[in-house]
This record gives C-alpha cells, sequence and structure tokens, in this order.
C-alpha cells in the first residue's frame, strides 16, 4: 500500500471517472545536526563534550557523521558509535535514531524487530516521534504484530504534543475506521490541524475532503486551494490531483498543458494514477501532444500498479501502434522501471516523511 493519501483516475479512453483514497503512514525524521556545525571550533567543541560522556553532544555527534559536513566525511559506523553511547544515557533522539537506521538499513542488517525495540523505548520515556514511529511499525505490522488499537493510541499520545504526522494519520484512521469508530468531523479536525502546520500530505487529504464533501459541505475552491498547498511542496497524489482538476475543469479552467504540468512530476514519482492520467492525455492528444510512445508508455507503467482502467486502455492504444512504436514505448517502460526500483509491499509503508 503506498502512501499517497489520495487519487483521482479519469481516463477517457474507458470513458470512466474514479476517485480513490488510499492510506498509510511515514516515518518522522528527526532534525540533523549538521546545520548547528558553523566551524570546526562548534565540531571540536561538540566532539570534546561527546568524548567527555555529554549524551546530547554524542547524539548531536552521530548526527553529523550520519550526514557527514565539510569538516567530516560521512561515516555510518561512527554515527551508529555515538547514537549508541547516547542511548544507553537514555537519550530519545538517539533512540529514534538507531531505529530509523534498523529501519532504513543505514549501517546495519534492516531489522523491523530492533527498530521496535528502540522506538518502544523512545515511546515509553514520552518522546512524540518515538510514540509515533511506534503506532507507524503497529500500524503495518513491522517487527510487531500489526494492531490499528495500538496504533491508534500511540498515535494520539503523539498528536496531543502537536505532531502534524500524527495528527494527520489520526484524521485517516477516523476517516477509515481503522481502530477507532468512523467519524468523518474528526477525521476532518485532525487533517485540518496537521494541514495548518504545513504537512504535505494532510493538505493532500483535506482537499480530498473538501472534494468529497467528507466530514464538510463540498467546496471545490477549498479543495483546491488545500490539495495546491500540498502540490507545491511535492506531494504526488496532490500533483496528481491538481493534475485532474485541469484535466476536467473541475473548479478552474479546462488547461490540458496545466494537467501535464502537474500530471508529470507526480507520474516521476511513481503515482499511478498520474500516470494513468498522463498517457491518457498523450493518448487523446489534448492539448496538442499526441504521442502514442509517451502514452502507452505511461499506461503500461499505471497497469502494472492495477490503476483503474489502465490495462484496458493500454491495450486500446496498442491497436493501433506499429511494432516500432510499441518496441520503443516498451524499452522506455523498461528503462524507466530501472530507474525507479519498486518498493514491495511491506517496504511502501517505510520511508521518511521529511525532517523535523
Amino acid at each position: 500500500m503506498r502512501v499517497a493519501i489520495t487519487c483521482f483516475v479519469c481516463l477517457s479512453l474507458s470513458i470512466s471517472a474514479t476517485v480513490s483514497a488510499q492510506d498509510g503512514p511515514a516515518f518522522v525524521k528527526l532534525e540533523t545536526a549538521s546545520r548547528f556545525v558553523v566551524n570546526k571550533a562548534g565540531f571540536g567543541e561538540i566532539k570534546r563534550r561527546a568524548e567527555a560522556g555529554e549524551a546530547e553532544s554524542q547524539y548531536l555527534l552521530g548526527a553529523i557523521y550520519q550526514q557527514g559536513t565539510r569538516l567530516v566525511a560521512k561515516s555510518d559506523a561512527e554515527a551508529l558509535k555515538w547514537f549508541r553511547r547516547a542511548a544507553d544515557q537514555k537519550s530519545t533522539n538517539a533512540e529514534i535514531a538507531l531505529g530509523n537506521a534498523y529501519s532504513s538499513g543505514t549501517g546495519v542488517a534492516r531489522d523491523f524487530a530492533e527498530t521496535a525495540r528502540w522506538y518502544t523505548k523512545a515511546a515509553q520515556a514520552g518522546d512524540p516521534v518515538g510514540q509515533y514511529n511506534l503506532g507507524v511499525l503497529y500500524f503495518s505490522g513491522h517487527g510487531v504484530p500489526q494492531s490499528d488499537s495500538f496504533a491508534f493510541e500511540l498515535f494520539a499520545k503523539a498528536a496531543h504534543s502537536g505532531l502534524a504526522e500524527a495528527e494527520c494519520m489520526l484524521g485517516v484512521m477516523y476517516n477509515k475506521g481503522r481502530g477507532v469508530k468512523r467519524s468523518l468531523s474528526q477525521a476532518l479536525n485532525f487533517q485540518r490541524a496537521a494541514a495548518e502546520q504545513g504537512l504535505a500530505r494532510a493538505q493532500s487529504e483535506l482537499g480530498f475532503m473538501y472534494f468529497r464533501g467528507e466530514g464538510v459541505h463540498k467546496n471545490i475552491a477549498e479543495a483546491i486551494r488545500w490539495t495546491l498547498a500540498g502540490a507545491k511542496q511535492g506531494d504526488a497524489a496532490a500533483q496528481n490531483n491538481i493534475g485532474y482538476f485541469y484535466k476536467s475543469g473541475t473548479g478552474v479552467k479546462r488547461d490540458y498543458k496545466e494537467a501535464i504540468r502537474w500530471f508529470r512530476p507526480a507520474a516521476e514519482q511513481g503515482d499511478p494514477a498520474a500516470q494513468a492520467n498522463l498517457g491518457d492525455i498523450y493518448a487523446t492528444g489534448h492539448g496538442g501532444v499526441l504521442d502514442y510512445v509517451e502514452a502507452y508508455k505511461w499506461l503500461s507503467l499505471a497497469a502494472a500498479q492495477n490503476a483503474p482502467d489502465a490495462a484496458k486502455a493500454q491495450r486500446k492504444i496498442a491497436e493501433v501502434m506499429t511494432k516500432r512504436q510499441l518496441s520503443a514505448a516498451e524499452e522506455l517502460a523498461s528503462l524507466w522501471r530501472l530507474q525507479h526500483p519498486p518498493a514491495n509491499d511491506r517496504e511502501r509503508y517505510i520511508f521518511l516523511a521529511g525532517e523535523h
């Protein structure tokens, strides 16, 4: 399951329009330390304090080595060494950093049981990021038994501290009735709180709720406003949705070139709805961009991810293509797949949402 919360699909080749929503959480990454190191003396002071046993400096030193700076080369081994020293002194920042390392396999073998162990330590100490990240594991069943109720409880604790990602996931769970009785009004409240903090995924979801009239009166202007905010931050689902508005002329003047401008970055991120929509525009020639090769390429990529009607549209466009065009399109699609390795079903939940 992807972490793109919303997607629209409208394929004119198959004369269908589908709106669907997908959910899934993302780990929160702690703020990196390298930005605090402005000169050699500053680094030297952090290292001196770390070597003297100060836990916060040990964590900062680990973060510096993890990222690397103009003063020190990146070293996962050094980073882990200092994170462990800080974690031994119950630094929740270090515990979360170790959990992140095990979740991504950075410097260590990927191990979700170890990820859960470190996030649990931070969560039990009351750290909202630790609580949220542990909730991610329970939501998706990585390293712990899958449990919507435990995930909801942990997200609620983290949201109480104002963590936007946790508010967003509470909104998703209230919307879906996962781990809690379904409540669209509660879903709207939490998505709005997260969106107002600037979280792109929540802005995308809030726009979707206004589009559907979920927990609020349907309002296309508000749907566009919030979706555009998420799209400008690079959220693939939001970019696709803005493209949909322009493609369909929903709330804006129909503009296929503007639709392509939004569909393309979402499609390049692997969003199947955007790939289908982009392929459809190339197939129909709307906006003066008729290109069967590009159409087949994007439709085949969307079909591989089971985007509604994409496979049907792919077969339909293949009927009017030459063998040379088909060969070129298949080669382009294969090249794209090589450059964008797919995450497996379990890994689709695991990626860093951003830095805090």
